[in-house]
């Protein structure tokens, strides 16, 4: 058995270098824009944030006042991290703060913008985050709309005139997708070239996005790839958290295999891609320096976890007992619940990304 574990952690070691390889070959680096980085050298970046709970800082609201599954975002123990905001819920789908927070301290700002549910024109402009929990490239509602469809958000309030054309010449854009929501439909009996096509269409509304953007006039872009999906708690469960399903493995590959070609190949510039794939691997690797190990807790393990695999963190029985456990050091923890990380874990990626968005932005 202690074999058979060696073998799974060696396998997570070897992965991400392998997978980083292929991105940084097929993308050149990821750096669209590269030639350009250092010939627009300027601070005070405006921030607009699109895509799913990656980046949502509070626009899925509530539909009711009871706690479930989509409200959980807005009660304890989410925010219990989050001093930033008195350690308590906001609508951030982790302890504390999520990769949006992260991103605007990078770029110059106090905090993320303010989510597009509450925006206020007659602020200071900043940004906004139109980012919502759920949604994806594909398919969106009134409730959770879809990339598209947030970016026709942004459209309409240029139109408006609440956000004119400096403002969008000095803004940075974000597109968060994490792939969740698009290929929920995947399964074991999902085959190969069926995973493929689907990632041929998640991947062209995104590239479509980042057209959209640079034609209303955002300068700058940035595209995550989606993370390593097999190693998200909820497909890791079956294992007992040790290893990574290959399945879900597969569709990251082949999302970010495309979606990186399809950008350098289209792009017109001012795009860089956030390689999530290869650093979230790279620090569930479990090297000793990320700081991601606590008394041997499988490494995959989320930090609020349910007895339910059907259930939520945060979840409660009719007598308001607590139906989840919270572990001890969630900054020591990768994952916070069966999808998202913790804020730890985003500072620890966007610690990574720092100098290269920097470079890109040329501040």
């Amino acid at each position: 058995m202690q074999q058979g574990r060696s073998q799974r952690l060696m396998s997570m070691k070897i992965l991400p270098v392998v997978c980083c390889i292929l991105l940084v070959l097929i993308c050149g680096g990821c750096h669209v824009d590269a030639a350009r980085r250092h010939s627009d050298r300027r601070r005070g970046y405006k921030l607009l944030v699109f895509g799913d709970s990656f980046a949502d800082t509070g626009n899925r609201a509530p539909a009711t006042s009871e706690k479930t599954s989509a409200s959980r975002m807005w009660y304890y123990p989410y925010g219990s991290s989050d001093s930033a905001h008195g350690n308590r819920a906001t609508g951030r789908l982790s302890d504390g703060l999520v990769q949006s927070d992260f991103l605007a301290r990078i770029v110059g700002l106090d905090e993320c913008p303010s989510p597009y549910r509450v925006w206020d024109r007659n602020a200071e402009f900043s940004g906004v985050n139109f980012a919502v929990a759920g949604a994806g490239a594909l398919d969106g509602s009134p409730d959770v709309p879809s990339l598209s469809q947030q970016i026709s958000q942004l459209r309409r309030l240029v139109d408006a005139g609440d956000i004119d054309d400096s403002d969008l010449d000095d803004s940075v854009a974000l597109i968060a997708i994490d792939g969740l929501k698009d290929y929920a439909s995947v399964d074991e009996t999902t085959s190969a070239n069926q995973i493929g096509a689907l990632s041929q269409d998640v991947t062209d509304e995104i590239v479509d996005g980042v057209r959209r953007l640079q034609r209303l006039g955002v300068s700058k872009v940035l595209v995550n790839t989606v993370p390593p999906i097999g190693c998200q708690p909820w497909r890791s469960l079956s294992t007992g958290y040790n290893s990574c399903d290959n399945k879900g493995d597969m569709i990251s590959i082949m999302h970010n295999t495309a979606l990186t070609q399809k950008l350098r190949s289209s792009s017109r510039g001012g795009v860089l891609v956030l390689d999530l794939y290869a650093i979230f691997n790279n620090l569930l690797a479990g090297d000793s320096n990320s700081g991601f190990r606590h008394n041997n807790r499988p490494l995959l393990a989320p930090c609020c976890d349910t007895a339910d695999p059907s259930g939520f963190c945060g979840q409660e029985d009719s007598w308001g007992r607590r139906l989840y456990s919270v572990c001890p050091a969630p900054d020591h923890t990768f994952y916070w619940d069966y999808v998202h990380p913790t804020q730890a874990a985003w500072r620890a990626v966007m610690n990574q990304l720092q100098g290269p968005i920097q470079d890109f932005l040329g501040i």
